[in-house]
């Protein structure tokens, strides 16, 4: 520790301690002004994160969340936490110094009764400075507690990095999520315009005695529900979107234009080859990996309370009194603690951490069962949205080809304007079918990507590259 830093912390206590108890916690003042200046803080932020681009892609979106998002910096937070648990853990092994200072006063002056009558014992006024080092000599629980706080470092490190690809597959879900809802917005608009001609055409035919009032009513009631389910999937999409805003650390109230991008990639092999690499890579068993270890390092500091611990010590005192020989002197020494006796408590504590070990191996074992069940249920969905795909492609000609057909018809006017509009409703559609498919497929590679522990988070790196 710098000298700057220890008189920064000397400040700070003097700050903490110089207010009186007389100050007095306003919640209600305390609310207002943090929903306030939260609130400015958070709308110039999304401002300037959707000012930036005028459409985000995918990458764009899960930059801005890997930059932002609220679950990433406290996963950090708690990683620095644990860099520095591991840093108080290694200072046990360095010698501690204390510095002791003492100023006695005696009224009256103790006096010592002699033959004579009396005389003083020590000076009247009497200062102290003393120096205390110490330093643990052995003491086998210090190195074990050290081993247990490095890989709870470690545990906060993955634990950080599988939090940053469980918020890029949460960004990756209502992105494509919201570009499909979009995609359904679109075809109900053609089917509006479909009904909405159906509708008049009829009060046409009504005008004239051809059909039924009805009918006609029929066709209104059709358009109503048609935007009254229109009007339900905008409210689905702006609340989707709001969700997305919030998993990129956004204000969920802004507003966000996405392009349609498709940028990952099938990982190759076998489902066999993609099961080794996720039992291989995936932060959840390493973390169980380290669980394991720090149950093992406390059976092993619940052997070491069998054994006695020592602490070396030194102390250097100065004293004014004058009726001391030596005005400064030094005292050393060696403390030993041993546990002859204590209940039992160490036995039954070393019994304890044995189980523990076991059940936590258990837990990692349970870990790697639902892992495996994991990526064989994802690479089942990419399947299935392979499949899809090729469906939907197949739906999608067919509908063009009826399209094509029944415009021809409708220029020679052997079609009627509502029957066209239908076809091209059902074109619409199984459009939007064939890009859910290809979204649907995207999402699938995401979710096994994030199955297999795999999923890319270097986005913040190749930003700083471009």
């Amino acid at each position: 520790m710098t000298t700057k830093t220890i008189t920064s912390i000397f400040l700070s206590s003097l700050a903490i301690l110089i207010p009186t108890g007389c100050n007095s916690f306003d919640g209600q003042k305390v609310r207002q002004e943090h929903a306030e200046s939260y609130r400015q803080k958070l709308d110039r932020m999304t401002e300037s994160a959707l000012s930036a681009k005028e459409q985000l892609g995918l990458e764009d979106c899960i930059r801005i969340a890997l930059e932002n998002n609220l679950d990433i910096r406290v996963a950090e937070a708690q990683r620095r936490i644990a860099t520095l648990d591991r840093k108080v853990a290694f200072s046990y092994f360095l010698p501690k110094v204390n510095l002791n200072y003492d100023y006695t006063r005696w009224d009256p002056q103790p006096q010592m009764v002699t033959s004579s009558g009396s005389q003083p014992m020590h000076d009247e006024r009497i200062r102290e400075v003393t120096w205390q080092i110490q330093m643990s000599v052995f003491n086998p629980s210090t190195w074990l507690m050290y081993s247990m706080h490095r890989r709870g470092e470690e545990i906060a490190e993955l634990a950080a990095d599988y939090t940053r690809q469980m918020v890029i597959l949460q960004v990756t879900t209502y992105y494509y999520y919201c570009l499909g809802l979009e995609e359904i917005e679109m075809v109900l608009d053609s089917r509006i315009r479909a009904a909405e001609a159906l509708t008049r055409q009829l009060e046409a035919y009504q005008a004239e005695g051809l059909v039924f009032e009805w009918q006609s009513d029929q066709a209104r009631v059709n358009v109503q529900m048609q935007q009254l389910q229109r009007k339900r999937i905008r409210q689905l999409l702006e609340e989707t979107q709001g969700q997305l805003l919030m998993a990129m650390g956004l204000s969920p109230l802004g507003g966000v234009n996405l392009e349609a991008t498709e940028p990952l990639e099938l990982p190759q092999g076998t489902l066999e080859d993609l099961i080794a690499e996720a039992l291989l890579d995936h932060p959840q068993l390493r973390i169980a990996d380290r669980q394991v270890a720090i149950e093992q390092e406390k059976v092993r500091i619940a052997l070491a309370d069998f054994v006695p611990s020592l602490v070396g010590f030194a102390n250097r005192v100065n004293t004014s009194d004058a009726f001391q020989k030596y005005s400064s002197y030094w005292k050393t020494g060696l403390s030993g603690v041993l546990t002859v006796f204590n209940g039992f408590a160490n036995v039954y504590e070393y019994d304890a951490a044995k189980e523990n070990v076991k059940k936590a191996a258990l837990e990692r074992e349970q870990a790697t069962l639902t892992l495996m069940l994991e990526v064989l249920r994802a690479h089942q969905n990419y399947q299935l949205a392979e499949d899809s795909i090729a469906i939907a492609q197949s739906n999608f000609s067919t509908a063009s080809s009826k399209y094509d057909q029944v415009y021809h018809q409708w220029r020679e006017g052997l079609v009627d304007a509502p029957d066209l509009l239908s076809v091209l409703a059902e074109k619409d559609q199984a459009q939007m079918l064939r890009i859910n498919s290809k979204f649907q497929r995207q999402l699938a590679i995401a979710t096994l990507l994030n199955a297999m522990g795999k999923t890319r988070t270097d986005f913040e790196e190749a930003a700083n590259e471009g």
